[in-house]
């Protein structure tokens, strides 16, 4: 009886997940097929890497005082690898920065882009802003919505 419980409660988070790792990587794959300007190239870039770290992104409002904001410039290798290089970061905040370069090594290699997308993607890459909430959650620039008012 005991585990008859624990299967009810385990098999549909476990079916959830399972159908999220599937849609995402049917988006992931498709995504960036479609990205042909520097802006569509840049907002797939962002897409990706919401779904492949979604337990560390927020889809609210970001805060009026963030907890830190880094900058990377993210270009793919020649190994078509994501390379990311620090613009900026909070020195007092260095595990956040640690979370934003993380976020970015997690992406597997693109799938599907266009000979256009490629070249820009290992030319001049994307510069993209994670922005930090005091619980440690992050919202790309690109995709965030309007910050709060103070």
């Amino acid at each position: 009886m005991f585990r008859n419980r624990i299967a009810q409660v385990v098999a549909p988070a476990f079916v959830s997940v399972v159908a999220l790792a599937a849609v995402s990587a049917v988006l992931l794959a498709s995504t960036p097929a479609m990205a042909q300007s520097a802006d569509a190239v840049k907002a797939d870039f962002a897409r990706a890497v919401y779904l492949n770290n979604a337990t560390q992104v927020h889809n609210e409002q970001p805060q009026a005082l963030l907890r830190a904001v880094v900058v990377l410039r993210v270009r793919l290798g020649a190994d078509d690898q994501w390379q990311a290089e620090v613009f900026r970061d909070n020195p007092d905040q260095p595990e956040m920065t640690r979370v934003a370069l993380e976020s970015v090594s997690r992406l597997p290699s693109p799938v599907g882009l266009s000979a256009q997308a490629r070249r820009q993607l290992r030319e001049q890459g994307v510069i993209e802003a994670w922005l930090f909430q005091n619980d440690g959650r992050f919202a790309l620039k690109t995709l965030a919505k309007p910050q709060r008012g103070a």
